[in-house]
């Protein structure tokens, strides 16, 4: 009985010592590589990520970047039904993408539409695994960082070696999280997430996304 109580104690003493660092352990960053086949775009917050994208890609990281599609959100398809077509948010990342100079030509759509990073990662697998690539760069907000290499070192599988950037235009306050309320917030959703993947999701993936000789449509 002494050794649970015991247990428990340092259990909760070793929590109540993280909890300042926990939003820097959300941030990683791989070194670069020399070169890569591609360099992906995860969807979310696009302003700051296709910034970091198009910088990889002006510093000739890669010759393509990849663009992912999110689920439509609640009462699109209502707004197109009244004439009132907003664009997605894929679209409005090439947009960006191409603004800040990125040829159309080196712009990827994935079409499958992903509900969740592992949906996403599954698509990106898929691709990457039908078209032999064999190194990637992932660029995303950096207090997702973390999960989503998780998510994405199952779902790419050992044949495909991953690079993780955390976009450097988000303002994401790892070490002092507690004092920001954006994010706390962040840090609260990602360390839930990050308990379900640890538990549940991770036993969901498969290399290559679990293709079987299949191989999702791109748009260029």
């Amino acid at each position: 009985m002494r050794a649970a109580v015991g247990a428990v104690i340092v259990v909760m003493i070793a929590g109540v010592l993280l909890v300042p660092c926990a939003g820097r352990l959300l941030v990683v960053a791989d070194p670069l590589p020399a070169s890569a086949d591609a360099i992906v775009v995860l969807a979310g917050s696009i302003g700051d990520r296709t910034l970091e994208a198009a910088r990889l890609y002006g510093l000739g990281l890669a010759p393509q970047v990849v663009v992912t599609r999110e689920t439509l959100p609640p009462g699109t398809t209502a707004l197109r039904e009244a004439g009132v077509d907003l664009p997605e948010t894929d679209a409005l990342t090439r947009t960006a993408l191409m603004g800040l100079g990125v040829p159309p030509s080196a712009i990827v759509t994935l079409r499958r539409r992903a509900q969740s990073t592992a949906s996403e990662a599954t698509t990106i697998a898929r691709w990457a695994c039908a078209r032999g690539i064999r190194r990637v760069i992932v660029v995303t907000s950096p207090s997702h960082t973390r999960r989503a290499r998780l998510v994405l070192e199952r779902t790419l599988g050992p044949g495909i070696a991953l690079s993780m950037r955390p976009s450097t235009a988000d303002a994401f306050a790892g070490a002092r999280w507690l004092h920001v309320r954006r994010d706390a917030k962040l840090v609260l959703a990602e360390g839930q997430k990050l308990v379900h993947h640890w538990l549940v999701e991770r036993w969901q993936l498969s290399a290559c996304g679990g293709l079987h000789g299949r191989q999702p449509a791109a748009t260029r």
